[in-house]
């Protein structure tokens, strides 16, 4: 029932740009997960990019405070610091716009749009897995994906919650309350 029984995530692998550490945990967080594990080169492409397009986002001319992280050559995070400036509609647009372009700019092709993938670890396992989200919706229902199954949590909205609940046991998590 689970889609891809491999090594779908690192989450102890990460690669962050150069204001990441410094941004407050309050900072507006966008995730993308891509639709495939990403290659040392292309992680390094994406982090070039992420980095270019971080440090040059404003919103109606003003500069904003953001970085990126990318985890597990899967998670791309875009946080922003809205203490300084907040996003507008166009700025997410742009943002928007260059994940969508830096999806393209690989062959193959990144989808960092997808939004019916579901990257999760069993209990007693060390693999990550990822099952389109209708897969893993059956997988709960045959009892493979338990409530101790760890899933990433994509609706983090700041960083700090990312860095302290990004992986959730299925109870905990948003899964569960769609579950119910």
């Amino acid at each position: 029932m689970i889609d891809t029984p491999t090594t779908s995530w690192f989450p102890d692998e990460s690669l962050e740009g150069s204001l990441w550490i410094k941004l407050p945990d309050l900072s507006r967080l966008w995730v993308y997960v891509a639709d495939r594990l990403l290659s040392t080169s292309e992680n390094d492409r994406v982090a070039e990019n992420a980095e270019r397009f971080t440090a040059a986002w404003a919103a109606h001319g003003t500069e904003l405070t953001a970085s990126w992280k990318l985890q597990g050559s899967r998670v791309l995070l875009i946080a922003l610091d809205e203490g300084q400036a907040g996003a507008s509609g166009c700025s997410i647009d742009a943002s928007v716009q260059f994940m969508q372009r830096l999806g393209e700019k690989e062959t193959p092709a990144i989808d960092w749009m997808q939004r019916d993938q579901v990257l999760h670890r069993a209990a007693e396992s060390s693999v990550w897995e990822e099952s389109t989200l209708s897969a893993f919706w059956m997988a709960r229902k045959a009892g493979l994906v338990r409530d101790d199954t760890l899933v990433i949590n994509t609706l983090c909205s700041n960083k700090g919650e990312w860095e302290s609940q990004s992986t959730p046991l299925f109870q905990e998590s948003w899964h569960n309350e769609m579950w119910k």
